[in-house]
């Protein structure tokens, strides 16, 4: 992954390198390098991606610039901050499919997927509930 898709990701989460750092378990040195390279390591991501999202609100932005495809994305003002749980409800609604489901897994993780159906409950069909659940059982455990 290119250091400023990483950089967004960390972003996006929350995190900054010395947390992450400290939470990888990755010499924060290591981590620095990486921008000096402009690559970072596929272990990296996986592990960044395993990390809790700590925003309460995100940007259609920030989620391009951490490399989600634009396809996804409900909202095109890129700059107005929607709570995460809105985002994931509102993006499902509007395209679910398995591939949007991994991506959602990817940049939120499985919890904050189905924390929000839980808090939306009363938005969303037990149908869409239960298929979204299903499909994220089968993610591996990195998603």
């Amino acid at each position: 992954m290119p250091n400023s898709n990483f950089e967004a990701l960390l972003k996006l989460k929350g995190i900054n390198k010395k947390e992450f750092a400290l939470n990888s378990g990755i010499a924060y040195n290591t981590v620095a390098e990486w921008k000096e390279k402009g690559e970072v390591p596929a272990y990296a991501v996986t592990l960044l991606k395993q990390m809790p999202l700590r925003k309460k609100s995100v940007t259609a932005k920030e989620l391009i610039d951490a490399g989600m495809p634009r396809a996804v994305l409900w909202n095109n003002q890129s700059d107005k901050e929607v709570p995460v749980d809105i985002f994931i409800v509102s993006t499902l609604q509007k395209a679910y499919n398995d591939f949007v489901i991994d991506k959602l897994a990817q940049f939120f993780g499985k919890e904050s997927i189905l924390l929000a159906l839980l808090l939306h409950k009363d938005r969303v069909s037990s149908t869409l509930a239960t298929q979204v659940a299903k499909h994220l059982q089968e993610l591996p455990k990195a998603s």
